[in-house]
């Protein structure tokens, strides 16, 4: 995914949820929170990598960073 922006990457984490039958209370526990804070974090305009990363670890994806620079000059 290129120029993804926070609701993308969620949107994507979601979609893995669905592939592989994670439900939001399951996730809900593995990262012993309410569901409700989990909602608040899937609906958040901007998410921090930490936040990023440890939705990522619970649901069992690694999560890769690339970074390239522009063909502007």
């Amino acid at each position: 995914m290129t120029n993804a922006n926070t609701q993308q990457l969620l949107l994507e984490l979601q979609a893995i949820m669905i592939k592989t039958e994670i439900s939001k209370k399951d996730l809900a526990d593995k990262l012993n929170i309410t569901q409700s804070a989990l909602s608040s974090r899937f609906n958040q305009k901007n998410i921090s990598i930490d936040t990023l990363l440890e939705l990522c670890k619970a649901i069992g994806v690694n999560m890769n960073v690339d970074f390239s620079l522009n063909d502007t000059k």
